[in-house]
């Protein structure tokens, strides 16, 4: 079988990734008819999500805001949000991540209504919806594994209609995740990947 040449991204804001490769799942894959983020049902927050050790210092220094706009039923202790231990991983900017704590409801900071509550604080407070909510939610189904970009396509979020890729399908994932895509490349970034998966005749 031939192997196909590795594709890369050179002009994007990811400054702790200096090249960052292009997985061919992002060229080739394709999403269903309807399918929008728009239509996300937080299934992708069930187990709880990594967020660069920066992030979740950012957030505990809110905590305050964080606790004024949380449920009742939510964990109001900051000191349960996240797990008791971090880990080396190089595609988030200070080289370590955490996760944060899940219960039956998914994410501690998902409300009932399937909210973040970070972007809730955002809404509430007339603050910059980036202040709060970490990275790679935002980004979603968009990721970064190893350096390589690429999509999220967990089991437990198999919803054409969100994020779920389906074989024959007829919409590429930049006309699915553009919004996505630009948050984490940038414009530059974003003109280089939109060549690779749309190439001028």
């Amino acid at each position: 079988m031939e192997q196909k040449p590795v594709r890369e991204i050179r002009n994007h804001r990811l400054s702790h990734i200096p090249i960052l490769k292009v997985d061919p799942i992002v060229i080739e894959s394709k999403f269903g008819h309807g399918c929008s983020m728009s239509n996300c049902n937080a299934t992708c927050c069930q187990h709880g999500v990594m967020v660069d050790l920066q992030e979740r210092d950012k957030i505990l220094q809110h905590a305050d805001l964080v606790r004024k706009h949380m449920e009742p039923e939510q964990e109001h202790d900051s000191s349960q949000w996240f797990d008791p231990e971090d880990e080396p991983d190089t595609d988030f900017p200070s080289g370590r991540a955490i996760g944060t704590q899940a219960n039956e409801r998914g994410c501690i900071f998902l409300m009932k209504d399937g909210r973040c509550v970070l972007q809730f604080v955002a809404a509430e407070e007339g603050i910059s919806k980036h202040t709060l909510k970490p990275f790679f939610c935002f980004a979603f189904p968009v990721t970064i594994e190893t350096g390589v970009l690429t999509i999220d396509d967990p089991d437990f979020t198999n919803r054409p209609e969100c994020c779920s890729m389906v074989p024959g399908g007829n919409h590429s994932v930049l006309e699915v995740c553009a919004e996505e895509f630009e948050f984490v490349l940038g414009e530059e970034g974003m003109k280089e990947l939109t060549e690779m998966v749309h190439p001028k005749k």
